[in-house]
């Protein structure tokens, strides 16, 4: 069983809140940095291969040679850090909350939600599962659309979110039309919005190349005519999580365009963008998001 197979199954994920919960902060930090020099020493991995072609392209391409190197393994560390933090808590709501930062953002963010229908979408950037649970405990509610056909550790990892009031759906058509019915109703919808789709026959230009990365929020929202909100959890250096939230984006033009579509998608990862660059090391993508592209 390969790295990510493991870490995404019942096995690895039980092992992850184990050990997390028994170890204290400063070695918990510390076998995450261990773990990350012994995962970026094989180059030739699918995790290490994602991790440095997404880091190249969000450098703008001009990451390389050991600066690359170094970014992938900052990377990976960052990644486990993420792991501890949401593992290591107990199963208390008020736990979750305690590590964000509950500021003017988070507030506006929950106040706004609730009073009006729009397609939410998070940036694999900081801990966003763990600030997407704190929002749930605090009264944030909505339909999740999530990755289809979960595996154990996916189904384990969708259990712990809807204790603290998110409704997890993995994709599928039935959930397709429940996410329709709810922005009818005047509900919000979350997913992702930088989890590449392998095979997608329209590729919006991501830190300027076309990605594999989903169209579908843009098409709910366009469908119910409703506002895209782009949201990521960056990490603080006093540790604590902060939520960003843009503006919410009016979507324009027909969902029978393609280029329509495209240009509302482009629209979203250019937020996308600008959040990724504040920060890189915390965009913990394990995927690779442009597969026809290689890093140096």
């Amino acid at each position: 069983m390969d790295f990510e197979s493991l870490s995404n199954s019942r096995l690895g994920i039980g092992l992850a809140l184990t050990v997390s919960r028994a170890m204290p902060q400063a070695p918990g930090y510390s076998l995450a940095r261990a773990g990350a020099r012994r995962l970026a020493a094989s180059p030739d991995s699918p995790l290490v291969r994602a991790i440095r072609t997404n880091q190249w392209m969000a450098s703008g391409r001009t990451l390389a040679g050991p600066a690359l190197n170094e970014a992938v393994r900052e990377t990976i560390e960052m990644s486990g850090r993420f792991l501890y933090d949401i593992y290591h808590l107990p199963k208390d709501p008020a736990a979750l909350v305690r590590m964000v930062a509950v500021d003017d953002v988070f507030e506006r963010f929950l106040a706004e939600t609730s009073n009006g229908p729009r397609v939410v979408v998070g940036v694999h950037l900081g801990n966003f599962d763990l600030v997407g649970q704190a929002l749930g405990a605090s009264g944030f509610r909505a339909q999740v659309l999530s990755v289809a056909d979960p595996n154990g550790g996916y189904q384990w990892q969708n259990e712990m979110r809807a204790r603290n009031g998110l409704d997890m759906t993995p994709v599928t058509i039935e959930s397709l039309k429940r996410a329709a019915r709810r922005l009818a109703d005047g509900g919000t919808v979350l997913t992702g919005i930088d989890r590449p789709v392998p095979g997608s026959e329209h590729r919006p230009r991501f830190f300027g190349a076309p990605a594999n990365v989903p169209l579908l929020h843009i098409r709910l929202a366009m469908r119910a005519s409703v506002p895209v909100v782009v949201i990521s959890a960056m990490k603080r250096e006093d540790g604590l999580y902060e939520l960003q939230a843009s503006e919410p984006l009016a979507m324009t033009g027909s969902v029978k365009s393609a280029d329509d579509v495209l240009a509302n998608a482009e629209r979203a990862l250019r937020v996308a963008e600008e959040l990724i660059t504040r920060s890189p090391r915390q965009w913990v993508m394990p995927h690779a998001v442009w597969p026809d592209l290689q890093a140096p």
